[in-house]
């Protein structure tokens, strides 16, 4: 038993980065409908809680189907460490994205409001 735990550490690191990364897109799916939500402290709160919920399941499932529920440091700090890239590397990345997909949905908006109204006072003379 132990050599197949010794042969397989490889594929159970990259398995563990995997599911830390994942995790990281479960914070960033949260943070986006708490944004759609106008950043409703509630909303925000509860949406946190399902995430670290559901980070805690991946790495639970994960924990159970490579190291047969034996949980170990390192399996935690891999974990941890692939979580805080995802949110400092591709979180980063999608946070800017939502930005300037916000700012242009906001600035075509506000043009198309203005066309409104000069349809409307256009008619009403």
């Amino acid at each position: 038993m132990i050599l197949f735990e010794t042969l397989s550490q490889p594929y159970i690191i990259l398995f563990v980065i995997m599911s830390g990364f994942l995790s990281g897109l479960f914070f960033d799916i949260s943070y986006i409908i708490s944004f759609l939500c106008n950043d409703n402290k509630i909303v925000k709160n509860i949406l946190e809680f399902i995430s670290v919920v559901c980070a805690f399941i991946v790495l639970f499932i994960v924990n159970q189907i490579f190291l047969y529920g034996q949980f170990r440091l390192y399996v935690l700090t891999f974990f941890v460490l692939s979580l805080t890239l995802e949110q400092f590397t591709l979180g980063k990345l999608i946070a800017k994205t939502r930005n300037w997909c916000y700012d242009i949905f906001r600035k075509f908006s506000q043009r198309m409001i203005k066309l409104c109204k000069r349809k409307r006072n256009s008619k009403q003379q």
